[in-house]
């Protein structure tokens, strides 16, 4: 069982403060006052605030740190799968006296041969929009961690007295952005197990080709929450969609009559806003082969009427030549 300290206080008027504690009952320990680990999963953790440190009657709403909440005294939650969880409590007492305050949750895979551990939160996501952070723990208390990311350092960090540290890598990630379904690696010196960030796909459309007037479906992720984007297709407007609340969208789009779109040849989907990070090629990953709207056996049916046509002609040239050759009486 993990004590950790929440350094939050409940004012109650009439008696002396009272410090506000949250227990975290784990499969596993480790971690400083503020830190704690879980290095299995799915894990059931137990949060609950010890007798005495909040007056009878108080409420209570917990936020786990993966959008989950409870408004129980004790309350149970399963972290599913390795991240970097910041835990939150709010006490409200009788008399509206609030007090709030968390515990960060390192959740990693498992630990390297030094027995130190890294993970990334969340795994996958657009390099420069989505917000990611690494985290160490297991490593020795103020002991200094130089991070690397795909072999190159990029930042030094100090572990705290419990040998945790915390890194917001949002900012490298744009700094140096990848292609889509690209791979970033983290790693550490002194060494801890390799943590990847995978970049996803921003823009995908089905099917990959027809006619104008056909239907296309296109996917977006990864672009900012609750926002109109424009689509476009060989800088032709198709129409706007209306991303959720993750970022999201999934529309239905007739690709337009209009050209370029009406010559045969492949265009490439773009939108506004882009995507932050590769914008070119994550603004750019669904294509469309436009076909013409005549097919071959078109094209022979009107070489048949140019032949017909010539052959009418000819016969005609023939008989006016005919007419002016003959004798007059």
């Amino acid at each position: 069982m993990i004590c950790a300290i929440l350094g939050a206080t409940l004012f109650v008027p009439g008696t002396a403060a009272t410090t506000v504690s949250i227990t975290v009952a784990t499969s596993s320990t480790g971690g400083s006052g503020e830190f704690n680990y879980l290095t299995t999963f799915p894990t059931t953790v137990r949060f609950s605030v010890p007798a005495g440190s909040a007056p009878a009657g108080s409420t209570f709403l917990w936020q786990f740190g993966d959008g989950t909440d409870s408004t129980g005294a004790t309350p149970t939650h399963v972290y599913a799968s390795p991240c970097v969880y910041d835990a939150q409590v709010q006490v409200t007492a009788p008399n509206g006296s609030v007090a709030s305050g968390g515990v960060i949750i390192g959740a990693f895979a498992g630990k390297g041969t030094t027995g130190r551990a890294l993970a990334v939160c969340p795994p996958q996501g657009t390099a420069g929009l989505t917000p990611v952070e690494l985290t160490g723990g297991f490593f020795a208390p103020h002991e200094t961690v130089n991070v690397t990311m795909n072999g190159a350092s990029v930042a030094t960090v100090t572990a705290d007295s419990g040998g945790d540290w915390l890194l917001n890598v949002s900012g490298i990630l744009a700094f140096a952005p990848e292609p889509n379904a690209s791979q970033y690696a983290f790693t550490t010196s002194p060494p801890s197990l390799t943590t990847v960030f995978t970049t996803v796909e921003g823009l995908t459309a089905s099917p990959a080709s027809g006619a104008p007037g056909d239907t296309v479906v296109v996917q977006g992720r990864s672009y900012p929450p609750s926002t109109t984007v424009q689509v476009y297709l060989g800088n032709v407007s198709v129409g706007s969609a209306q991303t959720d609340s993750n970022g999201s969208f999934d529309a239905g789009f007739s690709i337009p009559d209009a050209a370029p779109l009406t010559t045969a040849g492949t265009y490439t989907y773009g939108t506004l806003p882009g995507i932050v990070g590769s914008q070119a090629s994550f603004a750019s990953t669904g294509t469309t082969a436009v076909t013409t709207a005549f097919s071959l056996s078109s094209w022979w049916l009107w070489l048949l009427i140019l032949a017909a046509l010539f052959i009418v002609a000819a016969y005609v040239a023939w008989r006016w030549q005919k007419s002016r050759r003959a004798p007059r009486r």
